[in-house]
């Protein structure tokens, strides 16, 4: 049963996305707890590092793909700027609907990681055609 659940690229794609975020924040608060740098850029570093590890995650285990390559990579990073719009913009919407400022984080979270997914699944790690030979 595990096998089968593991088998969802959906499933595969929501636990890298939990540990990258593990990855961005601890990144993000080990260098704002260990040096002088301001939070903005810790937490732009940890934003780095988790969007690198969620792609090489991506790459080998989520979607299956042998290598990683710099176009899958500018696409990963195309992806990434639309996710983080949709939850901007998902946030502007949201916002002014009375929700406590928890829950409209939550939704719109939500909204970009389907996006994100979307984007990953059908865009940068879609499968290769096949040759007809």
């Amino acid at each position: 049963m595990i096998q089968r659940l593991f088998a969802s690229s959906l499933v595969r794609f929501g636990l890298v996305a939990v540990a990258g975020l593990c990855v961005d924040l601890g990144t993000a608060w080990t260098l704002r707890s260990l040096t002088t740098i301001p939070l903005t850029l810790a937490a732009f570093l940890g934003f780095v590092a988790g969007a690198i590890f969620n792609y090489l995650l991506h790459e080998r285990w989520t979607f299956g793909t042998k290598a990683a390559s710099a176009k899958r990579g500018s696409l990963y990073l195309l992806a990434l700027l639309v996710t983080l719009a949709t939850r901007l913009g998902a946030v502007a919407l949201l916002e002014p609907s009375g929700l406590p400022d928890l829950g409209v984080l939550i939704l719109a979270t939500g909204v970009s990681f389907i996006v994100n997914y979307i984007l990953s699944r059908f865009l940068v790690f879609r499968p290769a055609p096949e040759s007809s030979l």
